[in-house]
């Protein structure tokens, strides 16, 4: 058998505090409800999908909510304190701890989006690949200097996008959705030096975890284990292979099911 640890046993002596035991339980209620936007930020930079010309506009998104909850008032949580009998000192201790948590969390990522994070240039002016994001965006080839390789875009490439092929997408898209993958790879002849850089960024590795998990899926393929790789870890794989081939500029030429509405063609 196993040994109680001190943390175990520590845990267990104040969850015999019916007090204690009720403050978790509206804690972890209020965790689970206000966090769901961090989940869903997750699942959205787990999906594999050309995310990162939308990632600084997450970012941004998180910080209002973060900075929007800052401080919390009783009758906002009233909620999740019904049926428990908890003094008010309490339930105005376990409101404060939340708020810290908020508060802790905003100061953190608002360091992170001005100058902690060394790429944050890059992720701004990486929406430039996005149509829906031109119109409030700069249209001079200089204005995009985080961005490796944009000098070397022709102007004629930038204006023929800003002034025709972007607006065009965004008014043919179906719901306002403007499928980046068919969009750029559609542009490859009009616009091939645009388009390569779209084609390399728009689906950069997000995180090093990514890259970590794609590398050490790769090693099991090469093991013995490999027939226990499922199909998530194939894609996966195959996901990094992707970002190897954009990586070193090999790209290649495919034919494609879904080709641009005819306001593209005409202009």
């Amino acid at each position: 058998t196993c040994g109680k640890t001190t943390s175990v046993e520590r845990l267990h002596e104040m969850l015999q505090d019916p007090n204690m035991a009720e403050s978790l339980q509206v804690q972890i209620s209020i965790v689970a409800d206000k966090f769901r936007v961090l989940i869903g930020l997750l699942d959205i930079f787990q999906s594999r999908r050309p995310i990162v010309p939308k990632a600084f506009d997450y970012l941004e998104d998180l910080h209002m909510k973060l900075e929007a909850n800052k401080d919390l008032s009783y009758e906002i949580c009233a909620e999740y304190f019904e049926g428990l009998d908890l003094s008010f000192a309490i339930k105005m201790q376990i409101l404060n701890r939340v708020e810290q948590a908020y508060i802790n969390a905003e100061d953190k990522l608002s360091k992170y989006i001005s100058d902690g994070q060394p790429a944050i240039s890059f992720l701004k002016e990486v929406r430039v690949f996005d149509p829906h994001h031109i119109a409030f965006m700069s249209d001079s080839v200089s204005s995009y200097e985080s961005i490796p390789g944009f000098s070397d875009v022709p102007k004629n490439e930038l204006d023929a996008y800003f002034t025709r092929l972007g607006p065009a997408a965004v008014h043919a898209a179906a719901c306002g959705v403007v499928d980046l993958d068919i969009f750029w790879d559609g542009l490859k002849e009009r616009l091939p030096i645009l388009s390569g850089l779209a084609i390399r960024y728009k689906s950069v590795i997000v995180n090093s975890a990514d890259a970590e998990r794609s590398n050490s899926i790769y090693k099991l393929v090469l093991s013995s284990q490999r027939r226990s790789v499922t199909n998530d870890n194939l894609k996966a794989l195959v996901f990094l292979y992707h970002n190897q081939r954009l990586a070193s500029g090999a790209f290649e030429d495919k034919d494609f099911e879904e080709d641009f509405d005819e306001s593209f063609d005409e202009a």
